[in-house]
C-alpha cells in the first residue's frame, strides 16, 4: 500500500519532502476513541506523510484547547496508536477511572471530551506553521461544527496568505449543513481562499484497495493548490504578515 501511495504523489506531481504533513485530531468526543476511527484516522495520516513528507506527521489534539501531541518514531507507530489513539469503553453504570494509558490521563490537562472550537485550533495551528517554507497539508478531523461557521471563515480568511492548506475530514450531519459544505461559496466570496477542501468520506471503513483510492482522492486537492504560483501558495507568509486579528 505505500508503493501505490507513493505512486500516487508522482501522479499528482509532488515530491517527497517538499511538503509537511500534519494531522489534527479532535478530542472533543470519547466515542471515536473507544472504536476504530481514531485508529483509522492515525494510520490514514501516517501513510499519507510517508507518501509525501521526509518525517511523520505532527500530531495535534484539540478539545476546549489545542495541544501538540508526543512525535511518532519510526517504527513505533502502533505503540504511540496505543498511547494517544485508543481509550477504553466507558461503563455502562458509574463512571471511568481515567488511570490507564497517557491520553486517558491526560483528559482535564487537555481539556478533552466536552466539545472543543475548530476555530481556535485553527488559530493556533495558523501561528504554528504560518512562516513554513514548503506548503503544509492540514489534515483536520472534525466530528462537529455547531456554531463554528463564522469562526472558521475567519481563520480560512486570515491563513489564505499562509502556506497552508486546510484538508478537513469528516462525517457530519447532512441535515445541518456547515461552512465545510458550502467551500464554493466561500471562494465565491473571497477568492484569495483556494487553500480549504472537505472530504465527508474519510471515516468510512473500506478495504485496502479502497483506502489506497480514498488517500489519493485526499492528496488531489492539495496538489493543485501546491502547483498553484508561488506568490498565491506562500503570500506573504516569508515575512510573517497576516490580515488584521
Amino acid at each position: 500500500m505505500g508503493i501505490l501511495m507513493r505512486l500516487a504523489v508522482r501522479v499528482s506531481r509532488l515530491r517527497k519532502g517538499q511538503s509537511k504533513v500534519v494531522l489534527v485530531l479532535c478530542g472533543g468526543y470519547r466515542g471515536p476513541f473507544e472504536g476504530e476511527r481514531i485508529r483509522r484516522t492515525v494510520r490514514r495520516g501516517v501513510r499519507i506523510a510517508d507518501a509525501l513528507d521526509s518525517s511523520p506527521p505532527d500530531v495535534w489534539i484539540y478539545g476546549a484547547d489545542c495541544h501538540r501531541l508526543p512525535a511518532i518514531k519510526s517504527g513505533s507507530l502502533e505503540a504511540w496508536i496505543a498511547d494517544w489513539a485508543v481509550l477504553a469503553r466507558s461503563p455502562v453504570f458509574g463512571k471511568s477511572k481515567e488511570n490507564g494509558n497517557p491520553l486517558a490521563r491526560s483528559t482535564e490537562e487537555y481539556g478533552l471530551f466536552k466539545g472543543g472550537s475548530v476555530a481556535s485550533a485553527m488559530k493556533i495551528l495558523r501561528t504554528e506553521y504560518r512562516s513554513s517554507r514548503v506548503p503544509v497539508l492540514v489534515l483536520f478531523h472534525v466530528e462537529s461544527m455547531e456554531g463554528e461557521d463564522c469562526g472558521v471563515a475567519r481563520e480560512l480568511e486570515k491563513a489564505s496568505v499562509n502556506s497552508l492548506f486546510w484538508q478537513f475530514l469528516a462525517q457530519l450531519d447532512e441535515m445541518h449543513p456547515s461552512v465545510l459544505n458550502r467551500l464554493d461559496d466561500v471562494r465565491r466570496e473571497r477568492p484569495s481562499i483556494t487553500n480549504a477542501h472537505y472530504n465527508n468520506s474519510w471515516d468510512m471503513d473500506t478495504s485496502v484497495g479502497m483506502d489506497t483510492f480514498m488517500q489519493y482522492g485526499m492528496i488531489k486537492p492539495y496538489a493543485r493548490w501546491a502547483r498553484e504560483p508561488r506568490r498565491r501558495r506562500l503570500g506573504c507568509s516569508a515575512l510573517s504578515t497576516e490580515p488584521p486579528q
